[in-house]
């Protein structure tokens, strides 16, 4: 068995992100189009005789931190006590709707099943992601997917599509929770046209896919969020074919033909907006180093 392991945690944008309703049970059914992107935090596990994390970026180590939940739940399932020296260096924007938190448990649960020899197969770790919060079973495995029901339920999509991007969080960060109450007590959802979406990537035609992406939670976080709107406009002018927000913010992104134009524009935006980088889209949610 490995003594030493190091990943890469990939962030995520949704491409799509569609809200049918309140279910009974308090979730609501969701059909998201989501893809992994180059974004990424970096985890490095080491063998050790307890359970502990270090980590080098904006957030303070918690007691309920994911990483370490992620960890304790993998060992309850393998019967053994959760023993590893974890270190994550964060660069995923907190609170954004990028899913940096879900893609570190998601790389806590591969890079452990690895380091303490598990040999659990992805579905039994996607299963286990499922219960720490809805994107880790689709970080688990990455790429570009659609979700439905509470965002678990999962279907590989065949992209033709390499996406460049420039990913911006312009302001504070909003609670998903706050957001999905939010819609619960507007108007109208506006939907977006997922199925469109999935066979433009399948068909890899950046034009129409830009034409169909879509974010019924976008509305009410602008709201809450004028930043949102000055930044996907700001996108637009710096020529993004296509901008929308990701997941319930208050991060946005904006799709380019080119990586050389994605490139210059995250360099004149880093200018308005610390939290800035380009960034393509990616085949896995998580990456051995």
């Amino acid at each position: 068995m490995r003594q030493e392991i190091c990943l890469q945690a990939r962030a995520k944008v949704n491409l799509t992100l569609d809200v049918l309703g309140r279910r009974a049970d308090g979730y609501h059914e969701v059909d998201l189009l989501m893809q992994s992107v180059s974004l990424c935090d970096t985890l490095r596990l080491r063998r050790a005789q307890t359970l502990t994390l270090s980590i080098e970026g904006a957030l303070r180590s918690e007691p309920d931190n994911l990483i370490l939940r992620a960890a304790r739940l993998l060992a309850a399932q393998a019967g053994i006590e959760p023993r590893a020296e974890i270190a994550l260096e964060k660069h995923v924007p907190v609170a954004a709707g990028l899913g940096g938190g879900s893609a570190d448990a998601a790389a806590a649960l591969v890079g452990l099943n690895e380091l303490w020899g598990l040999k659990y197969p992805a579905e039994t770790l996607r299963e286990l992601g499922a219960r720490l919060g809805a994107d880790v079973p689709f970080c688990v495995s990455g790429g570009c997917q659609r979700a439905r029901g509470i965002g678990t339920a999962l279907t590989a999509v065949r992209s033709r599509l390499p996406l460049h991007l420039v990913i911006v969080k312009p302001c504070e960060g909003l609670l998903t929770r706050e957001i999905f109450a939010a819609l619960d007590r507007s108007g109208p959802v506006q939907h977006p046209d997922t199925d469109g979406a999935v066979a433009a990537m399948e068909a890899g035609d950046l034009a129409s896919l830009c034409a169909r992406l879509g974010n019924a939670l976008e509305p009410v976080a602008a709201a809450r969020r004028p930043g949102i709107v000055q930044a996907l406009e700001a996108l637009r002018q710096r020529g993004a074919l296509g901008a929308r927000m990701s997941g319930s913010g208050s991060a946005a992104f904006g799709l380019f033909d080119a990586w050389e134009k994605a490139a210059q524009a995250a360099v004149e935006l880093k200018r308005l907006y610390p939290e800035c980088c380009a960034a393509q889209s990616v085949p896995d949610g998580v990456k051995f180093l």
